[in-house]
């Protein structure tokens, strides 16, 4: 009997490692994001323990001025959250290699294929040589298109550093 093999992987499924807990993603896309958020969310299906998805939000891009917001192309955001028991920087880097594989171009400013941030990781505060906070992402607290799918996914997870809940950011910010 010979058994032939398709290539076709499977999703990990759940992660049963010790330490394993719950991460909200932000994904994000103004350049065909019909085509590279699905397809993002596949990838990180694969590489994790996927457990929620919000629904698609549209919407203007926030942080930009004048003629450079009047000019850029809506933006597309979801938010997933997944578990996993992989430290900031191989999620990081897991992450930074699924945006590569989708052609994200970081050299291109305002054109975004995908962007995956790392919004919030249960129970931690994860900061950058200078001290900053950097997760939880910043942007959950002060933009829609980060905390308003967010909170449709993981609506009772709170910012270690603050105690505020997803859902009361979400509704400071709508």
């Amino acid at each position: 009997m010979s058994v032939s093999t398709s290539g076709r992987r499977f999703p990990r499924g759940r992660d049963a490692r010790p330490g394993a807990r719950l991460v909200l993603l932000g994904l994000g896309s103004n350049r065909e994001p019909e085509a590279h958020i699905p397809r993002a969310v596949e990838e990180l299906t694969y590489a994790y323990d996927l457990l929620f998805k919000s629904t698609r939000y549209v919407g203007p891009p926030e942080g930009l001025d004048g003629e450079e917001a009047a000019e850029a192309p809506p933006y597309s955001n979801v938010s997933v959250l997944i578990r996993t028991a992989d430290t900031y920087d191989v999620l990081r880097g897991s992450l930074r290699e699924i945006e590569a594989q989708l052609g994200r171009d970081r050299s291109q400013k305002g054109v975004v294929t995908i962007d995956i941030d790392i919004l919030l990781i249960q129970g931690e505060v994860v900061r950058n040589d200078g001290g900053d906070v950097i997760v939880p992402h910043p942007d959950l607290a002060k933009k829609r298109h980060a905390a308003i799918p967010s909170a449709e996914v993981a609506p009772a997870m709170v910012l270690p550093h603050t105690g505020q809940r997803v859902a009361q950011l979400a509704a400071e910010l709508a």
